[in-house]
């Protein structure tokens, strides 16, 4: 720890005195060292926490007020720690006017008697920091070693953060790529609430590091602590941030060096589990393998040795997909996931995309696991789920087509979360990809909408009424309130237009279809002219 002012006055050999103790805690501040200077204005020279020595030559024998006043007013604008006077020189004494003028802005001064040389407090003071110094380095290397020693432990992120946070007296934080905290060590904010705030903020400041892709860093401050962020891993290849959050301001160079050594082992351990995981995704898929050719018993004791049992008894099939930069950030949440509960689901990949085995619950009611995969298909919204019914692990082929249906269904709608049952209730036109059938019956039906544009007629409601009669003619014409003959004429006009008879049922549905599918705007118009 750097030397104080106070440490220099208990040096009795230097016979210091105290005249001004300044503010409250003043003398206790560290300084970074002792210089002197008779300038009129020497703080240009001057860095913040020195003590500044002086004859008071500048001010000549008749010591003037408004001199005087200017002169401490710079000396505290500059961040000096406290200004030594040495008597007998030009004045008997410390001037009171000197005194004054220090204890108004809460600069301490000190008197230093004639027969101490400036040059012998300086070298007091330089003895000092040299000797802190030398604690400090041995503090960084004690500190190093016992973070070396919890690489070493069975759960070495973990411990090596735990020994930062130790060593430091620091709340600290380890975020994966995903910016995800992966360990969480110290004395944080004891209020929840403080402490959640903390961690969400440090958390959206770790995700802007990591989508530069570069190393970087960045610091952010709160109402009573100081964060410095670090990014792990190499430019394009970052395997995550650490974040230190003390209370005494910047870390000086020996806690660096200890953070620098916590970065290079924290990136490998990282890097190691990236590895580590990636060779568990392809025994995986191994396993998704021998499902698909009819080995459950191998896959299940495989899926065992792994730590991640299948389901049992009755599953449902998930098909997944999001953005291609996404793809290992969803990955990894669905494996998080499989925490919550082993043998409810199971994550593999198929054909690049994730795909998951869900234990099916009584009535297929929904499950926790159930909501926290959905919970992470929500988190980002190009994120899509098709999921099949409930069925035997054997049915696991029939079990896959139906969730790629859902899955499919869910793109081309633009929903998060399709299941196939509610899929299939809505019957064959629910299978329909809405975009591409809109811009089909746009074409089919484009003739008919055109005439109706141009000339005022209803031939699209009055075709529509007609067929959801099933081509009867009087109950169609008394729902639209027109005669039948002119119900009659107006299909006739349609048959024209289109260029196709409707006295046939694949005619018929097809155009029904068509009106089923024109976008919201034109059903809407045709309602209206129903109406």
């Amino acid at each position: 720890m750097a030397p104080t002012l106070q440490d220099l006055l208990d040096h009795r050999a230097l016979g210091l005195k105290l005249v001004v103790a300044g503010t409250e805690g003043a003398l206790d501040r560290q300084v970074a060292w002792v210089s002197g200077s008779d300038l009129p204005d020497p703080t240009p020279f001057l860095l913040a926490d020195q003590v500044l020595l002086t004859t008071g030559t500048q001010f000549g024998t008749a010591v003037s007020t408004t001199q005087v006043e200017a002169y401490v007013a710079r000396l505290a604008d500059a961040g000096v720690a406290g200004l030594g006077f040495g008597t007998e020189v030009i004045t008997a004494g410390t001037p009171p006017e000197l005194a004054e003028a220090c204890a108004a802005h809460g600069m301490p001064l000190v008197e230093v008697p004639y027969r101490t040389p400036f040059i012998a407090v300086i070298r007091y003071a330089a003895d000092l920091l040299t000797e802190a110094a030398r604690a400090r380095d041995a503090w960084a290397l004690g500190a190093q070693r016992a973070i070396a020693f919890a690489a070493l432990r069975p759960n070495a992120t973990v411990a090596v953060v735990t020994e930062l946070a130790r060593s430091l007296g620091a709340w600290v934080v380890l975020f994966d790529a995903h910016a995800t905290p992966v360990a969480i060590a110290g004395d944080g904010p004891t209020a929840a609430p403080e402490a959640e705030r903390l961690l969400e903020r440090v958390a959206g400041e770790a995700t802007m590091l990591l989508s530069r892709g570069q190393r970087s860093g960045a610091t952010l401050a709160s109402r009573t602590r100081t964060v410095s962020l670090q990014t792990l891993g190499r430019r394009g290849d970052l395997r995550g941030v650490l974040a230190i959050a003390g209370t005494d301001g910047p870390l000086d160079a020996a806690a660096q060096s200890v953070v620098t050594s916590v970065v290079a082992i924290a990136g490998l351990t990282l890097e190691q589990g990236g590895a580590l995981g990636r060779a568990g995704r392809s025994l995986r898929t191994g396993v998704w393998q021998l499902l698909r050719a009819g080995q459950a018993a191998a896959a299940r004791e495989v899926a065992e040795q792994l730590g991640t049992p299948l389901p049992s008894g009755a599953v449902r099939v998930g098909v997944c997909s999001g953005p291609t930069d996404g793809r290992e950030a969803l990955l990894t949440e669905l494996e998080r996931a499989e925490t919550l509960g082993p043998g409810s689901l199971f994550v593999a990949e198929q054909d690049g995309r994730p795909v998951l085995l869900l234990a099916a619950a009584e009535g297929d009611t929904e499950t926790d696991v159930d909501r926290a995969v959905e919970a992470v298909i929500a988190a980002a919204p190009a994120r899509r789920l098709g999921l099949s019914r409930s069925l035997a692990l054997a049915d696991l082929p029939t079990g896959i087509e139906q969730a790629v249906s859902a899955h499919e269904h869910a793109v081309s709608a633009g929903e998060a979360v399709v299941r196939f049952g509610a899929l299939a209730a809505a019957g064959m036109a629910g299978l329909l990809d809405p975009v591409r059938a809109a811009a089909v019956a746009e074409e089919l039906l484009e003739p008919v909408l055109r005439v109706d544009r141009e000339e005022g007629s209803d031939l699209v409601p009055s075709l529509r009424g007609w067929l959801e009669a099933n081509g009867q003619w009087e109950p169609a014409a008394r729902r639209l309130g027109i005669h039948r003959h002119t119900l009659r004429n107006r299909i006739t006009r349609v048959e024209q237009v289109l260029g196709r008879p409707l006295d046939t049922f694949a005619a018929r549905a097809e155009l029904w279809l068509a009106l089923a599918s024109l976008p919201d705007g034109d059903a809407l118009r045709s309602r209206e002219a129903v109406l």
